[in-house]
Formats: C-alpha cells, sequence, structure tokens
C-alpha cells in the first residue's frame, strides 16, 4: 500500500516537469520561429486585357527607366515626326519582352540575398517516458525523461565567401544579359525603321508604274473596241497591269507585315500609325576604324561581358564545390535528464568523414561546366570575328554597287523625261515609252534595296561592334 502511494506521489512529479521545464521551452522556441518568418502570402491574378500603349507618347528619354546607357536622354514627339534613334528609344524603354526580362534581375538578386543569409540552427527535442513501476530497491522514482539540443552547422562558413561571390557574378551577369537584349531590340527596331521606309518608297514607286500600265490599258481596250487595235496588243497591256496590280498587293503586304511587327516591338497598338522621319544613309567605317572597335571588344560588348561574369561566376562554384570536400561539422549543446531524474549538460559534435564521396562528383560537374563556359566563349568571340569582316566586306560592295547605280540614274531619269515628252507629242510609241518608265522604276526600286540592304548590314555591325547609339540624324 505505501509503494502504491509513493507511485502516486511519483507520477504527480511528472506533471510538473512537463508543464515547467520542456513544455515552455518548445512553446518559446514556436513562438520565435513565428515571429522571425514575417513573410504573408497574397494572390496575384493574372492579366486579361493586353498593355499596350496607343500610340509612341510625348515623353523625356530618362537613362535610369532602362539599364542600356549609352543612349543619351532626350526629349521627342511622335506628332513632330520619329526618327532611328527615337524609335529605337522607345523600342527599350516599352518593349513587352524587355520588361518581362528586367524581373530577372530581381530574382537574381533575391537569389544573391538568400545565399548571404545565415542558416538556422536545428533544435531536436527527445522525449522518453517509464513504462516499467518503480522499484524501492533499485529505481524508487521514475521520471519522464528528455533531451534537448541545438546543433549548427559550421561548414556554410567555409564556403560562405564562395557562395556570395558565385551570386554576385551572376547578378552581374543577368544584368548584362538584360543590357545585350536591349541591343538586341534597338537592333532589331532600327532594322524595321528602315524597312518600313523602305517599303513604302517602293510601294509609292509601283504604284505609279500601276498607273502607266492602268492608263496603257485603258488606252489599248478603247482602240481595240473601236477597232484600231488587235487583241493580241490589248492582252499584252492587260498582262503587264495584272503583274503591276500584284506588285502592288505584294508590297502592301509587305508593308502591313513591317509596320505590325514594329508596333509589336514598340508596346504599342497595331493600328497606330507612326511617322517616320529617314536618316541618311550611314557613313560606315574604313579599315582603321573597324580595328579599333574591335580592340577591346570584349571589355566592351555587353554579352561578352556577361559570359566572363557567368564564367568568373563558375569559377567561384569550382571554388566552392573543392571547398565542400572537407568534413563537414555540426557543433551543439544538449541538456538532457533520464528517467532517474539525473540532470546532464553536454555538447553534441557530428563530423561527416569523406571516404566514399568526398564531394568528387560535385567538383567534376563545376569543372565541366566552367570548360563548357570558357569554350562558350572563345566561340562567341570566333564567330564576332567572322560575322564583322563579312559584314564589312559586304558593305564595300554594297557600297560600290549603289554608286555605280546612283552615278548612271540621273542619265536615264533625263531620257525617261525625253521620252515622257515625245510621248506626249505622239512621237514614240506607248510601248516603247513604257518599257523605259519601267526601267527607271525597277533602278528606283533597286537603289531603295541597297540603301535598305547597307542600312541593315551597318546597324548589325553596329550592334556586333558595340558602337555608341545613338548618332542617327533624323
Amino acid at each position: 500500500m505505501l509503494a502504491a502511494k509513493k507511485y502516486r506521489l511519483n507520477a504527480v512529479r511528472v506533471t510538473p516537469c512537463l508543464g515547467i521545464s520542456v513544455a515552455p521551452l518548445i512553446f518559446s522556441l514556436a513562438i520565435i520561429l513565428f515571429l522571425n518568418g514575417c513573410a504573408t502570402y497574397k494572390p496575384k491574378q493574372l492579366p486579361s486585357n493586353p498593355d499596350l500603349a496607343p500610340n509612341v507618347p510625348k515623353l523625356t528619354v530618362d537613362r535610369s527607366r532602362f539599364s542600356l546607357k549609352s543612349l543619351k536622354p532626350r526629349r521627342f514627339d511622335a506628332e513632330d515626326g520619329l526618327d532611328m534613334t527615337a524609335i529605337a528609344t522607345f523600342a527599350v524603354i516599352n518593349n513587352p519582352d524587355l520588361r518581362a526580362l528586367r524581373t530577372k534581375q530581381g530574382i537574381a538578386r533575391a537569389q544573391l540575398f538568400s545565399v548571404g543569409l545565415l542558416p538556422d540552427p536545428k533544435v531536436s527535442v527527445k522525449m522518453t517516458y517509464p513504462t516499467d513501476k518503480p522499484d524501492q530497491t533499485k529505481n524508487p522514482i521514475l521520471v519522464t525523461g528528455y533531451e534537448i539540443g541545438v546543433n549548427y552547422n559550421l561548414n556554410y562558413f567555409v564556403t560562405r565567401r564562395a557562395a556570395i561571390d558565385s551570386a554576385t557574378k551572376a547578378v552581374r551577369q543577368v544584368d548584362l544579359d538584360v543590357i545585350w537584349q536591349e541591343w538586341q531590340v534597338m537592333q532589331r527596331s532600327r532594322i524595321l525603321f528602315a524597312r518600313l521606309i523602305s517599303e513604302r518608297r517602293k510601294l509609292d514607286i509601283l504604284k505609279q508604274i500601276r498607273g502607266l500600265y492602268d492608263k496603257r490599258y485603258s488606252r489599248s481596250s478603247r482602240a481595240l473596241q473601236e477597232g484600231n487595235l488587235t487583241l493580241d496588243v490589248t492582252g499584252t497591256d492587260l498582262t503587264a497591269k495584272i503583274d503591276a496590280d500584284t506588285q502592288v498587293r505584294d508590297a502592301e503586304l509587305l508593308v502591313n507585315k513591317t509596320h505590325h511587327e514594329l508596333n509589336a516591338l514598340l508596346g504599342i497598338w497595331p493600328e497606330a500609325q507612326l511617322k517616320l522621319v529617314p536618316s541618311p544613309l550611314p557613313s560606315g567605317l574604313d579599315r582603321q576604324g573597324l580595328d579599333q572597335s574591335l580592340a577591346g571588344l570584349p571589355n566592351r560588348r555587353p554579352d561578352l561581358m556577361a559570359l566572363k561574369a557567368g564564367y568568373d561566376s563558375q569559377e567561384a562554384k569550382v571554388y566552392e564545390a573543392v571547398l565542400g570536400q572537407f568534413p563537414s561539422l555540426d557543433v551543439g549543446i544538449v541538456k538532457a535528464r533520464d528517467d532517474t531524474d539525473v540532470h546532464t549538460v553536454g555538447h553534441d559534435t557530428t563530423i561527416s568523414v569523406p571516404i566514399f564521396n568526398g564531394n568528387r562528383g560535385k567538383i567534376a560537374v563545376e569543372k565541366a561546366t566552367r570548360e563548357q563556359l570558357l569554350q562558350e566563349y572563345q566561340a562567341r568571340i570566333d564567330q564576332t570575328q567572322q560575322q564583322v569582316d563579312l559584314l564589312w566586306t559586304n558593305q564595300i560592295m554594297l557600297r560600290r554597287q549603289l554608286n555605280e547605280l546612283q552615278e548612271h540614274l540621273p542619265t536615264l531619269a533625263r531620257m525617261v523625261e525625253e521620252a515622257r515628252r515625245a510621248y506626249a507629242a505622239q512621237n514614240m510609241s506607248s510601248l516603247t515609252y513604257i518599257n523605259m518608265e519601267n526601267t527607271l522604276a525597277n533602278k528606283r526600286l533597286k537603289v531603295i534595296d541597297l540603301i535598305q540592304a547597307l542600312w541593315e548590314s551597318e546597324i548589325t555591325l553596329d550592334t556586333l561592334l558595340a558602337n555608341q547609339v545613338g548618332s542617327d540624324q533624323g
């Protein structure tokens, strides 16, 4: 009976131990963890409507709104007309893909922030409940045992500097990738600008040619009805008129396509009409200027600088992997009580033994990735050299052809003017006159094509050489 009373008394002692010693500690730790993580969740809905500007607005460009710093601050007004630089500037600011791409900069910075955070300690709690009855001779008192430990992994401090260095270089790589994409958008917008102007000019010339064939067919069909002309001549005129109509329709399709592509690149409504101010033909580079632009290109062109930043980031990852081969160390403090109410305080140390793994697999992966990035960087430099030389030599040939054509074009124009007067005086046949007008129009179309080819070559060369943007004069 006395033993049973003691057991009941001892059983009563268990509850205060749980209620006072362990439970408040667990509760306090839970409160600390809850207060430390104060992030909240709020759902964000996807848009359901287009977010396009009605037109290119009147605005002053602030360089702080985008990453590319080579564009000079300037004002432009769509009502006064937009030159090539104004179009390129607005494209960099308002292009939908660029706006989405810039969010990657926030992701990279968040990753850098994450790497710099200290790891949380680990708390372990273990409870043991006695299942035997107290023994007056051996264990007169039995209580609930517990073990509380706080551990911390020290290996983070070994690799922390390398991890932060890698994340920092990764942020720089993302920033430079965004700048390079801005260059690509600028290149595309300038090409579409020049192409739309050329296609509009060609459409005007083709409409003039169609007007000539319309008049010729109208006269020949009337003469056929009057019995003054044969069917084969009128049929030939009709065929020429149909061909001219087809050329005009094809040109209208190209103008419409380029117009929509440019508006999409600018992030404005497809129906918005742009008043474009043509730019003079670019002067181009001589060999010395080309060599000067090529010098130091890896330290100037954004994509090459981005690849270098990515390679530097990977170097840090290799170093981090090498540091990770050393034994990892966890240290902690343990407070415990066994079921006989004996209290102890000690430390807990855990160390990994790098016998089988030793982080060798991760080291091999990071080194192989570094080699891949090195070869990609070298390939980009080699490719640039080839592309630059191709574009530069193409420009020489295009300019030579354009100069030759422009040299003879005024003479041809005077001859056509004389033919026009002779035709009006009925001293020249309609077919001969139309053929001369058609020849002049085709040569004018060829000039436009050559100028367009020169512009596209010059714009691409500017991008490859990372030349100053914003030098175009409207």
